[in-house]
């Protein structure tokens, strides 16, 4: 039991870094989404060729952008473009269920008591009508950033032609090698020595 007592301060934390968020370079953008949207591949890839997430979270250790539940009032300042990826909020929910990333989501979500469902009550039901609601929170929190600063792209839209072409375009990217490499679908193999992609990114944002 003790240790779930770290859940509220690192919720408190969380909501004062979101405000306090301050960067001293000038972000090119950022990818933002609360998860289980696919949002590792496009980071890893952004980072060829702009200065993104992966640039500034390895600058400055300990800062999570790509997960932000609310736009800190710096990037509504620096006028900072955001690709915000959304997916239906059961699958998003699911995706994170299966990937053991419920109670942790919910603490980037702001949410000071992530375990009350998972570790105490034991309710599925009522910790998916929970996780949900903060999903609705996340987005309408977004909703409210500047329309010329914000691309959104859905998850079933990702990999197409016509997306990599808009966020070239949005960004203002000249290399044509972004086209040309933009990365296509990969069916993750869940096996014994699979390693979960934002596991993966966090230890090489961290080493």
């Amino acid at each position: 039991m003790f240790n779930l007592l770290v859940y509220p301060l690192r919720g408190i934390k969380i909501r004062i870094k979101n405000f306090f968020l301050n960067l001293e370079e000038n972000p090119e953008c950022f990818v933002i989404s609360p998860g289980g949207c696919g949002s590792v591949t496009l980071i890893k890839y952004l980072d060829k060729f702009t200065k993104s997430n992966l640039y500034f979270e390895k600058k400055y250790k300990g800062i999570r952008l790509g997960h932000n539940f609310n736009p800190p009032p710096i990037f509504k300042k620096k006028k900072i473009k955001i690709i915000l990826l959304v997916r239906n909020k059961s699958e998003i929910y699911t995706s994170m269920l299966r990937r053991g990333f419920i109670r942790n989501s919910l603490s980037l979500y702001g949410d000071l008591f992530p375990f009350l469902y998972v570790n105490i009550l034991k309710d599925e039901k009522k910790l998916k009508k929970k996780f949900i609601n903060y999903l609705t929170f996340f987005y309408d929190n977004w909703s409210n950033y500047n329309k010329n600063f914000i691309l959104k792209i859905s998850y079933k839209d990702l990999y197409n032609k016509k997306t990599k072409y808009r966020i070239k375009k949005f960004l203002g990217i000249k290399n044509k090698k972004f086209i040309t490499n933009y990365p296509k679908y990969k069916k993750y193999i869940n096996n014994n020595s699979f390693v979960d992609p934002s596991t993966a990114l966090f230890k090489e944002i961290n080493k």
